[in-house]
């Protein structure tokens, strides 16, 4: 998502602190190397569960600093009510939901076992997580995603040919409701439908108070 300017960055917690700095010492040590998020997201899970409070005291300082520089810009932004009033221009309701990709319903199952898996894990390495799983399926394996796609890009082009015609668009009828769901799914997996996404997390969607979603 592309940030508002001038809208505060969200607060990066002692453990994203602790991450980034695993992700510099290894890009230093090991310079040519491709950076494997899993792995080393792993690794420093593993590390963080050992270290002491007086290990991990850096990393809450850090954070701290960080917190006292966002309540700084929120309140130079206007405050907290000026954060939650700057929606995006409303789109229409009635207009179709677009189609979804195989890779986005492949998601939608798998999301789930991998975030049990790694309580710890950010959405960005979730979402790498899901890109490599995605790119290891068979043709054969993919083929009940990739019908998914298919019967909800039908779907689609049939809702937009009515709502161009004047009609209700997404979910018929004279309310124009779309189904219940479907918004709040693109948004909880919006993060996972380029499995391509850069290796190295960023801070800036650590955490609370990133209103950037």
């Amino acid at each position: 998502m592309v940030r508002e300017a001038g809208r505060p960055r969200g607060k990066t917690s002692p453990y994203g602190f602790f991450v980034k700095m695993c992700y510099e010492e290894h890009k230093k040590k090991y310079p040519n190397e491709n950076v494997q998020v899993t792995e080393i997201s792993k690794k420093c899970s593993e590390k963080w569960k050992t270290m002491t409070p007086a290990e991990k005291q850096r990393f809450v300082e850090l954070a701290q600093k960080d917190a006292e520089r966002y309540q700084a810009e929120v309140a130079a932004f206007g405050g907290e009510d000026a954060m939650r009033k700057r929606k995006r221009g409303k789109k229409d309701v009635n207009a179709p939901r677009r189609p979804l990709s195989a890779f986005f319903f492949f998601s939608q199952v798998k999301r789930p076992d991998v975030q049990q898996g790694h309580p710890e894990w950010r959405v960005g390495q979730v979402a790498q997580e899901l890109g490599r799983q995605w790119k290891e399926l068979t043709d054969t394996e993919k083929k009940r995603y990739e019908e998914m796609a298919t019967r909800d890009k039908a779907r689609y082009e049939v809702e937009m040919r009515d709502y161009k015609a004047g009609g209700t668009g997404a979910g018929g009828g004279a309310g124009g409701k779309k189904p219940a769901g479907r918004g709040a799914a693109a948004a909880s997996t919006s993060a996972t439908s380029n499995p391509s996404a850069d290796d190295e997390p960023d801070e800036d969607d650590d955490d609370e108070g990133d209103d950037d979603e």
